[in-house]
């Protein structure tokens, strides 16, 4: 018997919009309302608004929770100041994946996790399993809040329908992955400097109650659109961005993923640690990510084999046409001495070898700060 699909409190918005829907994580998507080209280039020139309300928000407080989350994940919490955020990882002991995530830090021991919608209950559960000596509280809210994000070089216009002036001002100061108290429609949420596109955008975290109205009035009264996850995978895969299942999981570690800098060796040990600096220091073998454009016709998809000559050195994790740079190509899992940035290795798309050109992430020049 197959599961139910999980919908968000956006759904019957998407059905109205007459969006073609699909399952993903668990849940009942849109994939896209006019298209994928049509969505990709409306958050590049203009502003985009998506339903990513399946995302998981895990609250973390208490005494210890800078301590636990020191240790459980790879990035300095200790940085962050009331407001940050940060990008990083949950470690495996064996220096995997279980998700990657972005911390934010809301009050002096309190931090929202924004984790993967096919994860949460994943994540939460290690984090429950991993909580011992801790004095922490954990708190799983994800079916109590949705989220959209609002991305593109007019997002912070877009934004403005929904802010009181007050919460305007604090919106418009925020930096890159810094977060803020917003009150929507007499309710409280978050607003982030945060995003999947590449682009200047913003994640916006709202009680259920008022994100049907919030997302009505978007469309309404800005000049923004519905994006499904069509574009958001072309959006987020011209950018570089990683993304949990099939650029990395359990058997990929954040070195290998080419997420090295979000890795601080130096604020003391955390899971993983002993591998991850081997990695790093070419003690042991690993592998690392690149990007890639493809010199002949045909597009390149997610566990296809890569080869030089005769020997295969890798495996395609995320690919497609991508509409900004009108061509295909993708990221890539390889050797580590697979090549540089100029060196070609072959991709098997469907029998045949087609040529491809390794190229410096990220794809595409991102807009973000």
């Amino acid at each position: 018997m197959e599961e139910k699909l999980k919908t968000t409190p956006l759904y019957a918005i998407h059905k109205k919009l007459k969006a073609k829907t699909a399952g993903f994580g668990g849940w009942d998507m849109p994939i896209s309302y006019e298209g994928v080209l049509a969505e990709h280039k409306t958050v590049r020139e203009s502003c985009g608004i998506f339903d990513v309300s399946h995302m998981g928000e895990i609250f973390v407080s208490g005494p210890d929770a800078l301590k636990f989350l020191q240790f459980h994940t790879v990035n300095d919490v200790s940085r962050l100041g009331i407001g940050n955020g940060q990008y990083s990882a949950l470690p495996t002991p064996d220096a995997g994946f279980v998700d990657d995530l972005i911390i934010y830090r809301l009050a002096e021991d309190t931090y929202l996790l924004c984790v993967n919608a096919s994860n949460a209950d994943k994540d939460y559960q290690w984090l429950v399993d991993h909580k011992a000596g801790n004095n922490v509280k954990l708190d799983n809210q994800s079916p109590q809040w949705a989220q959209i994000a609002v991305q593109g070089p007019k997002s912070q216009e877009c934004l403005k329908a929904l802010l009181n002036p007050n919460d305007q001002k604090k919106v418009e100061a925020l930096k890159y992955t810094d977060i803020v108290p917003t009150e929507f429609f007499g309710q409280m949420g978050y607003t982030a400097r945060t995003g999947y596109t590449g682009e200047w955008g913003y994640e916006i975290y709202l009680p259920n109650a008022v994100a049907e109205q919030a997302f009505v009035t978007l469309l309404e009264k800005t000049p923004a659109k519905p994006i499904g996850l069509g574009a958001r995978d072309t959006l987020r895969l011209e950018a570089c961005y990683l993304l949990y299942g099939n650029d990395m999981d359990e058997t990929v570690s954040p070195i290998e993923a080419g997420i090295g800098w979000a890795v601080r060796f130096e604020k003391g040990d955390f899971l993983g640690k002993e591998k991850m600096e081997a990695q790093k220091a070419g003690k042991i073998p690993a592998r690392k990510m690149v990007a890639f454009q493809l010199e002949e016709q045909g597009i390149p998809r997610h566990g296809m084999d890569i080869y030089k000559g005769d020997r295969k050195i890798g495996v395609v994790t995320s690919g497609s046409h991508l509409p900004t740079l009108n061509f295909a190509g993708g990221m890539a899992l390889i050797e580590k001495d697979g090549g540089q940035p100029g060196d070609t290795f072959d991709v098997d798309v469907r029998g045949k070898r087609k040529v491809a050109k390794i190229v410096k992430r990220p794809l595409y020049s991102s807009q973000v700060k």
